[in-house]
């Protein structure tokens, strides 16, 4: 019964979700590279920053940590119409989100500037911070409005 309600809650938000949903793949791709990938950082100066500031582990771990708290944010908002903290939880999710590519797309900026890295990661991560900054938007011009108009 529950797989039944949780199915349906996500089936019926996610039209009006779907940059949320996109955005819970980078966060499970990039998990999962560095997980089957320990030494991704080594093969390129594009990722020279990014290994500054933490080793593949590290970083597997915070934007594991992103993915799941999206796909939590997003099951909670469709499966418990009720719960009026539901934006509010999909604002956090968006805003770490924010943080942690801010982050990739810093590295990558740097790499590219100092240390022969390609320009196109910059471009490619920093759009992932747009994507999230628009979801923090929608997330919070849902707050105050009853489960009927989310």
């Amino acid at each position: 019964m529950i797989i039944v309600r949780v199915y349906r809650g996500v089936a019926d938000h996610f039209p009006i979700r779907v940059s949320e949903w996109v955005m819970v793949w980078p966060a499970v791709g990039l998990w999962f590279g560095l997980q089957l990938d320990p030494t991704m950082f080594g093969k390129s100066p594009s990722f020279a920053f990014i290994a500054a500031w933490g080793d593949e582990g590290t970083w597997s771990a915070v934007i594991g940590l992103c993915a799941v708290l999206r796909l939590a944010a997003l099951t909670i908002n469709g499966t418990f119409e009720g719960f009026a903290f539901s934006p509010h939880i999909r604002a956090f999710a968006s805003l770490v989100g924010v943080g942690i590519w801010s982050q990739v797309s810093l590295g990558f900026l740097m790499a590219f500037l100092t240390a022969g890295g390609a320009f196109s990661g910059f471009i490619g991560w920093s759009t992932m911070v747009v994507l999230e900054l628009w979801n923090v938007f929608r997330s919070w011009s849902d707050v105050g409005k009853n489960a009927a108009e989310r």
